[in-house]
């Protein structure tokens, strides 16, 4: 009996910490970064505004655990690449995971803005870097790859190239989020428009 109500104790924490984090992200992405207060999300949570830091210590705790859960989503879009996979097929599930979660999880956004990034406590900062740099790397490695084996063009640098897909990757977010695409665009529509960019052209042989 003690075990139960032990675990039962617990799963209840869990939960109301989830409620927190839940309330905390659902303040930056309705009423903007300036609102987020310990004393707000109580309240939307039904605790009082003390009652909050039995479940996290402090405001920085709770943008900490925030973000990491919103890296959690985000490192989820880089599949694992291997020597053996065709890179324009890495590439091309990178792009569709990523448009995707960007759409599904719009919270995830936050971690693009430098607004956001400026107010988490500063090891928090050095994990968010390090996250979106393994991103990059990522991806640059998929696109030399690429370029190695003949999948890719090689006229441009693998650099320009993974910044023109995170531009267009950001840009159809955007448009998402502000209600401004059109019929037929998403994560079809993205992929499309980077393979167009990224990908070889074979010449046409002539008759």
């Amino acid at each position: 009996m003690q075990l139960r109500l032990a675990s039962s104790k617990r799963m209840r924490g869990e939960e109301r910490r989830r409620q927190i984090l839940d309330a905390a992200l659902s303040i930056l992405l309705d009423e903007g970064i300036a609102a987020l207060r310990t004393e707000k999300i109580a309240r939307k949570v039904g605790l009082s505004p003390g009652g909050i830091f039995r479940h996290y210590p402090s405001k920085k705790a709770i943008l900490t655990a925030l973000a990491q859960d919103l890296m959690t989503h985000l490192e989820a879009t880089l599949p694992a690449f291997s020597a053996e996979e065709a890179p324009l097929d890495w590439v091309e599930a990178f792009v569709r995971s990523r448009v995707r979660t960007l759409r599904e999880a719009p919270g995830v956004r936050l971690l693009f803005a430098p607004e956001f990034e400026k107010i988490l406590p500063e090891h928090t900062k050095h994990e968010l870097r390090a996250s979106l740099k393994a991103t990059w790397q990522a991806l640059l490695q998929a696109l030399i790859a690429g370029q190695a084996k003949g999948e890719i063009r090689a006229d441009v640098p693998a650099e320009e190239l993974a910044a023109a897909i995170a531009a267009l990757i950001q840009a159809q977010n955007t448009l998402a989020l502000a209600h401004l695409e059109k019929e037929g665009e998403g994560a079809d529509w993205v992929w499309r428009t980077i393979r167009d960019l990224v990908e070889e052209r074979r010449p046409v042989a002539a008759d």
